[in-house]
């Protein structure tokens, strides 16, 4: 089932949540909640001509296959979220950071600022499966410190007002 961003926006966008099984963009659900605790960046601070030629896809790194086989068991396994922030970006509000946003749920709708979009996140996925049986998600409210603030059960409609 697909979702439509309607209301007081520049342009109508279709949610599909079916697809962000395969958008990069999905967080780890475990990763997102880890307060941040342990977010070890990795760099390639040496201009060594074997990491360029990894990084720029002249080569493939020795650990490419062992790399996807684990991605597809992480797919079987995990719960994934994606941000919403990029998405309700994309419609255009035209009330800008004062926007409202009606999400209908299913123990009625809730009303949230648009300004606090960066806390918006769709779970689609619980441990490999589809969280709702027609793909509809459950929307998570999440505070800088990666604490869950609010979760709306089953979101069905967004609209701005």
């Amino acid at each position: 089932m697909i979702i439509q961003l309607t209301g007081n926006v520049r342009y109508q966008i279709t949610l599909d949540p079916s697809t962000w099984i395969f958008d990069d963009r999905k967080i780890v659900l475990e990763d997102l909640l880890s307060h941040g605790e342990d977010s070890e960046e990795i760099t390639f601070n040496d201009e060594s001509e074997w990491n360029r030629q990894i990084i720029e896809g002249e080569t493939k790194p020795p650990t490419l296959k062992s790399e996807k086989k684990f991605k597809k068991r992480e797919l079987l396994e995990s719960s994934f979220v994606i941000s919403l922030a990029p998405f309700l970006e994309y419609a255009e509000a035209y009330e800008d950071e004062n926007a409202k946003i009606v999400f209908v749920h299913n123990d009625g709708e809730t009303e949230l600022l648009y300004k606090d979009r960066e806390t918006f996140y769709a779970h689609f996925s619980n441990k490999g499966k589809r969280l709702h049986e027609d793909g509809l998600f459950d929307l998570l409210v999440v505070g800088e410190d990666g604490i869950e603030k609010e979760r709306l059960v089953y979101v069905t409609k967004i609209e701005f007002q």
